[in-house]
């Protein structure tokens, strides 16, 4: 798998982290506590946070964003950054940038290579592109260790911060740091390191929350005079 697919796959597993943090009532604090009292009040809030992130997704309908990624590690020649759209709900969705087009209904998946020509058909969970949504919000309330972070600035816009820290070694992730707009309590900036120690930083922008969908946004049409690669069972 290119390192496209596979920062696109992190990618889809952090913005539901997003999709289940755009309607919360930030509680976090601007900076770290000097008693032992208020760092407690501090680790309070965290907890609460991430398990409200983890409990949010059933109650969000759907999301649309733009966003711009970056990916880096010892074993890439270069960074790579790329920036796209993406659509979900629910266990769907649609994510595109200049070379790929990713989309599942939740059965079938999808993934259009524009420069091959090709697009590869498989089992919605067949492969490595697919996760398990439920398991990783389960394992957000219960695997991560949360902290609060000082308050920082994106964009000129005052950002709360929170860091997620994994309690075993081998989890999905090493690292997740999400900034939170202040004024409206949406994620517009993620930081991740992966198991692969991937770093990854993800802007986002033009965030809508249930915005009006069709079902064909989930079902993707093979444009003419592409190879077609069956994996399904």
């Amino acid at each position: 798998m290119n390192v496209i697919s596979r920062c696109l796959t992190i990618l889809i597993l952090v913005l539901f982290v997003v999709f289940a943090a755009a309607n919360r009532s930030a509680q976090a604090q601007t900076a770290a506590k000097q008693t032992a009292a208020k760092q407690t009040a501090a680790k309070q809030s965290a907890n609460d946070l991430r398990l409200e992130l983890a409990t949010k997704y059933e109650n969000i309908n759907a999301m649309t964003a733009a966003f711009v990624q970056e990916a880096s590690s010892e074993f890439m020649a270069a960074p790579e950054r790329f920036s796209g759209t993406l659509l979900f709900s629910g266990a769907k969705y649609r994510i595109q940038t200049g070379s790929q087009t990713i989309v599942t209904d939740g059965i079938t998946l999808w993934i259009h290579n524009r420069n091959e020509k090709q697009v590869i058909i498989n089992d919605f969970g067949g492969d490595e592109m697919s996760f398990s949504l439920m398991t990783f919000l389960r394992q957000l309330g219960n695997e991560y260790e949360a902290t609060l972070g000082v308050n920082e600035t994106h964009q000129g816009v005052i950002h709360h911060v929170l860091n997620l820290k994994p309690k075993q070694e081998l989890a999905q992730f090493r690292s997740v740091r999400l900034s939170v707009r202040q004024s409206d309590t949406i994620v517009t900036h993620l930081e991740v390191i992966d198991l692969n120690d991937v770093q990854m930083t993800i802007d986002l922008s033009e965030i809508r929350i249930n915005p009006p969908i069709t079902k064909e946004s989930f079902v993707f049409i093979a444009p003419p005079g592409v190879e077609l690669v069956d994996l399904r069972n």
